[in-house]
């Protein structure tokens, strides 16, 4: 693969350097990380390093300086699979938080630690039974984008609605929330339509699961069979050509981002166990 890294005067080490508290958040989630690769290991469950994640490992060998995020991908199957043992497997101080969590209203999954505690604004994540610092593990299917789209529209929007609840917080929340609530045996209809379709068509482009939406579209051949690759001094499993990955999802991707466009997720972050 093409050398990407880049090299100017920057000094990146102001954002993650050894001891600061962005540091101890990624290492907590390279901690979760090595968990979740154990165990896909160990069941023949394959997955891949993705987003920010997978652009940090092309370009610094690691977490990217200032990021606060984790994410792997893996297919449908895989990640139902992998769910199910999860919940089995983790360690103690680990849990896993899928769709089913009442009033989680996103339709991935994360692992996260038990012995930390994120401090939420966001009015709905404040309401989430587990708060600890983690790992994003998000289904790919096999769809088209225009169907992606339609099912999205419908099923994405009135799950998160429903999720959401509160249905008497406001006038907007409660026509929200009913028109949600109707519009859901339609959205159901037309996830399981749009499966069959692509079950028996079966379309080569990989994207998010039905209702995450904002989604990429990749090319299974530059995914699977999936690869190698370095992230913090160890080797993970990565789409089979990272740079035509990085290429569809970005665009131009190894300059730096400007300062003010840096993201962060984390606003505050309690450590339990120091």
């Amino acid at each position: 693969m093409e050398n990407n890294k880049i090299n100017d005067m920057e000094d990146l080490s102001i954002y993650n350097a050894p001891g600061t508290e962005l540091r101890k958040i990624q290492l907590r989630m390279l901690y979760i990380l090595d968990i979740v690769d154990d165990i896909c290991k160990k069941h023949e469950i394959t997955y891949w390093l993705s987003g920010g994640t997978l652009l940090g490992a092309v370009l610094h060998d690691g977490f990217i300086p200032w990021d606060d995020d984790l994410d792997i991908e893996l297919m449908r199957k895989d990640y139902k699979k992998l769910l199910k043992i999860l919940k089995k497997e983790l360690p103690e101080n680990l849990s896993v938080q899928t769709p089913n969590e009442w009033r989680y209203n996103l339709l991935f999954s994360k692992v996260r630690d038990k012995k930390s505690e994120i401090v939420e604004h966001d009015e709905v994540a404040k309401r989430y039974k587990q708060k600890g610092i983690f790992i994003d593990i998000v289904p790919q299917e096999y769809t088209y984008k225009p169907v992606k789209n339609i099912v999205d529209f419908f099923y994405g929007r009135a799950y998160r609605r429903i999720k959401r609840g509160r249905p008497f917080h406001s006038l907007q929340y409660f026509y929200e929330y009913s028109v949600a609530l109707l519009m859901w045996p339609l959205a159901t209809i037309l996830l399981y339509l749009a499966r069959l379709i692509c079950f028996i068509t079966k379309p080569e482009h990989i994207m998010y699961g039905y209702g995450i939406g904002n989604s990429p579209v990749h090319n299974q051949d530059y995914i699977l069979p999936t690869g190698k690759i370095v992230f913090e001094g160890k080797k993970y499993a990565a789409p089979n050509d990272p740079e035509k990955y990085l290429k569809r999802q970005y665009g131009t991707y190894t300059k730096y981002l400007p300062v003010e466009q840096r993201p962060t997720h984390f606003n505050q972050v309690i450590f339990y166990d120091e």
